[in-house]
């Protein structure tokens, strides 16, 4: 057993002894899915390059630490996004800095733990049933030890002309620490609802989150993830949603944070009509390891999806992205497509791509594909010969080349500190200033 996997053990055990740290007094069928997930994690251990799903991407690094319980913190000084919002420190809830000023009627949005205690009835259809801790370590790790997460409800109907932010700030101790934030997304039929998840820290330190999301019929969510975590940091993200008949989710995923970050996006387009659209950008330096994994479930007729994921590598990063599209046999008139395009900006970056298809019947349109190239000769020589100097020229095209996934994402506030963060971390990206 590697000191990360006994570390996480012990705090499994000790939890279910009842350590202060754990929440007490919880419904009985929370305690059932956190002894369901810590008997998961006992028996999978964390994933080895010899699991299908994580093949490029190693977990040595991770493995070698020992993680102890998330530290109780203040509210760190943080540029805060407008109300209506939640915020969690070190996966806590922080209701000092929460504001909740502008919430429209048929919307509820708080903490998960207190929800727990207060309406377990409101909870319990919907918890672990979109994510389950069946053969998923990380997942099933985070059902065992959540302290706390978001509790968002739209009622049926509601029409949310507000973005609501979910907002996780992480601060590093002097002990490496985990933090598990849950979070569950409850949307009602014919509801609409824009839905921000930021993820910002620094130092050392894992943020392993799970984010379910129900959609009723005809609900429509848009949805963006943007990962600012510290540079010495462990992210993993699962995202797993499931949608009703004609109901639409939009997802965008900003990764730029973290030593080695995994998001994981798992859509179940459950009943027929449903679409979903998923956009996403890493954006790598130094030694940094992104990693994104993308599974769409076509599980019934006239269903639609579409990825497009791109990927910008500089230093030594290495970028990862696997995307599976299962067609299953009943899913007639299926219309899928994916594309994974990378730039690398220096010998020493890599990437994998994986797109791939999994389709059961012959009554669908499908495509898939996946590119990996540099900056051309030609478009650099053809600025330069316009007297743009060479850095100017790189950082221009690197930007055109991310550019139309940072303009995908929603709020027009968060979307401008996104293009403030994305070209920071471009070589030579302070040179756009005056022109991206």
């Amino acid at each position: 057993m590697t000191l990360a996997e006994q570390s996480f053990a012990d705090q499994l055990e000790k939890g279910a002894a009842g350590v202060e740290w754990r929440p007490t007094g919880e419904p009985s069928f929370v305690c059932a899915l956190r002894a369901a997930g810590r008997d998961t994690f006992l028996r999978t251990k964390l994933p080895t390059l010899k699991h299908e799903d994580w093949r490029y991407t190693s977990l040595a690094g991770l493995a070698a630490q020992h993680f102890g319980p998330a530290a109780r913190a203040l509210v760190p000084a943080a540029d805060l996004p407008p109300a209506p919002r939640l915020v969690f420190v070190n996966g806590r809830f922080a209701p000092g800095a929460t504001d909740l000023s502008g919430l429209p009627t048929g919307v509820r949005m708080g903490s998960l733990a207190l929800a727990l205690r207060e309406r377990p009835a409101a909870v319990e259809p919907f918890m672990g049933q979109v994510a389950t801790a069946r053969d998923h370590a990380f997942g099933a790790l985070n059902t065992g030890l959540f302290e706390d997460g978001a509790l968002v409800e739209l009622e049926d109907g509601v029409p949310c002309a507000v973005t609501l932010h979910l907002v996780f700030l992480t601060t590093a101790s002097g002990a490496l620490f985990a933090a598990h934030p849950r979070n569950l997304v409850v949307v009602g039929k014919g509801a609409r609802a824009t839905l921000v998840e930021s993820y910002r820290g620094a130092g050392a330190y894992l943020v392993n989150a799970v984010t379910e999301m129900a959609l009723g019929e005809g609900a429509q969510v848009e949805h963006d993830r943007v990962q600012e975590d510290g540079q010495q940091a462990f992210h993993l993200g699962l995202l797993q949603v499931s949608q009703g008949a004609r109901s639409r989710f939009t997802g965008q995923s900003i990764a730029l944070g973290g030593q080695l970050a995994r998001v994981e996006a798992r859509v179940l387009l459950g009943a027929e009509g449903a679409a979903c659209d998923l956009h996403g950008l890493y954006v790598g330096g130094g030694k940094q390891v992104l990693d994104h994994l993308v599974y769409i479930d076509h599980a019934s007729p006239r269903c639609v999806s579409r990825e497009v994921f791109k990927g910008v590598l500089d230093g030594a990063s290495r970028g990862v992205f696997a995307g599976r599209v299962h067609v299953r046999e009943g899913a007639q008139k299926t219309d899928a497509s994916q594309v994974n395009s990378n730039l690398l900006l220096s010998e020493d970056a890599t990437v994998d791509t994986k797109p791939q298809l999994e389709i059961l019947n012959d009554d669908v349109k499908c495509s898939h594909g996946g590119t990996v190239g540099q900056i051309r000769e030609d478009q650099l020589f053809y600025l330069r010969s316009r007297g743009v100097s060479e850095a100017l020229a790189r950082a221009m095209l690197t930007w055109a080349f991310a550019s139309d996934m940072v303009q995908r994402v929603g709020p027009e506030e968060l979307r401008v500190r996104v293009r403030r963060a994305v070209t920071g971390r471009l070589a030579n990206g302070e040179l756009l200033r005056e022109v991206a």
